[in-house]
């Protein structure tokens, strides 16, 4: 288990400017904003780049509410740098019961760990005889030919006496630049999750009006499902954003554009790009949850039973909330309740489980921003205190 517990982002640009100042980029770095995810930095253009500037000391990158069709994340050092790496835009679910009243999206947040290799060459597998004294990433493990080898640095010799394993990961980052390269060109008027397709604008006065279809009838956007604040507009060849949206959107003032546009033909819809959690930096790394961990779901649904068995409800948010037990040695209790005792009721990024097979998907559905919601559980398991069991849980903010 990860956390990142010292932000580490000293500043922020981007190429584009904002939807409005209301979603600026501080949003991301600066308190108490930047732990409230559902006041994101949104930007006012369909691709951009923006850039963190990271100081030294970085372990991991955690980013959350994201909403953009294609996403990729690039980090320098003075060393060097790394190639670009895709980020999650996968949506876990198309289902319109799940998209509808889930204003924030339904993109998984996502997790990445970063180390600085040491130097050295590459020794390839199997190897025979010789002195090693510093190995690079590959391979993880090295089969031998010849049992005369001597071996130093952070490299120990396996029980079955014939294959080498890295002690270390490698050293965390220097001063590093992140660029996240963002783009959304999916054009998504005509694919509403339920009602008919989005055709037209129908101005009311100035900015205010609403979309319709193709025969006049006005858009219920919440079942439409896919206009958001910020979601771009073609209108007669001009890009205008959503900047408002009252109820459902479909009265005849319910919308507005950050522009002024007569009544016209909407020939492109696309979301907006934007991110509610972004962080990068320090890592309190703790022992894996025992197995048996419990990952459940809180929904913020209204549910109302009526007299005579009937029934009302009102779709919300659903969040994932993680019951954790862990076996800690005494060094990571005591690091684990300061962690505990600094943030308290802050949130904070973490993936709750490592080591999962690649198709397990860990740094989506383990990664989150979390709160702790009760007081951790401490119990001494050993009568040395060498190791401790610790209890606590998590809830998922949005």
């Amino acid at each position: 288990m990860r956390i990142i517990q010292d932000d580490l982002t000293t500043s922020m640009s981007c190429t584009e400017s904002v939807l409005s100042s209301t979603y600026a980029i501080s949003n991301l770095l600066i308190f108490p904003n930047w732990n409230i995810p559902s006041l994101p930095w949104i930007s006012d253009s369909k691709s951009c780049f923006l850039t963190c500037t990271v100081a030294s000391g970085m372990e991991s990158f955690f980013i959350s509410n994201l909403m953009a069709d294609s996403a990729t994340i690039q980090i320098s050092t003075s060393t060097g740098e790394s190639g670009q790496i895709d980020i999650n835009t996968t949506h876990y679910s198309n289902l319109m019961e799940i998209v509808r009243n889930n204003e924030l999206g339904t993109i998984s947040p996502e997790w990445f760990n970063f180390s600085e290799a040491s130097g050295g060459t590459t020794i390839s597998s199997p190897y025979s005889g010789g002195t090693i004294s510093v190995v690079t990433f590959a391979p993880t493990t090295l089969i031998l030919d010849d049992s005369d080898v001597t071996l130093e640095a952070d490299l120990i010799l396996s029980a079955s006496s014939n294959v080498i394993t890295r002690t270390k990961t490698g050293s965390t980052l220097g001063a590093s630049t992140i660029v996240i390269s963002l783009e959304s060109t999916v054009d998504r008027k005509g694919s509403p999750f339920s009602g008919n397709a989005l055709y037209q604008w129908d101005q009311s006065s100035g900015v205010s009006g609403r979309f319709e279809d193709s025969s006049g009838n006005g858009i219920n956007l919440t079942n439409h499902g896919q206009v958001y604040i910020g979601s771009i507009a073609t209108i007669g060849g001009v890009d205008y954003q959503v900047t408002k949206i009252i109820g459902d959107g479909d009265g005849t003032t319910d919308v507005e554009l950050s522009g002024s546009v007569s009544d016209a033909t909407v020939t492109a819809l696309v979301n907006p790009i934007k991110i509610g959690i972004l962080r990068a930096g320090s890592v309190l790394d703790i022992e894996n949850p025992r197995i048996g961990m419990e990952r459940s779901f809180k929904d913020y649904s209204e549910r109302v039973t009526l007299q005579g068995g009937g029934y009302r409800q009102n779709p919300r948010n659903i969040v994932k909330q993680f019951n954790i037990s862990g076996m800690f040695t005494d060094t990571n209790m005591k690091n684990f309740e300061g962690f505990y005792r600094a943030f308290r009721s802050q949130p904070f990024p973490a993936i709750i489980a490592e080591g999962f097979e690649s198709d397990r998907d860990e740094n989506t559905r383990m990664a989150g921003f979390f709160f702790i919601r009760n007081p951790p559980q401490i119990s001494y398991a050993t009568s040395e205190g060498s190791y401790s069991s610790v209890s606590f849980n998590v809830t998922e903010i949005i």
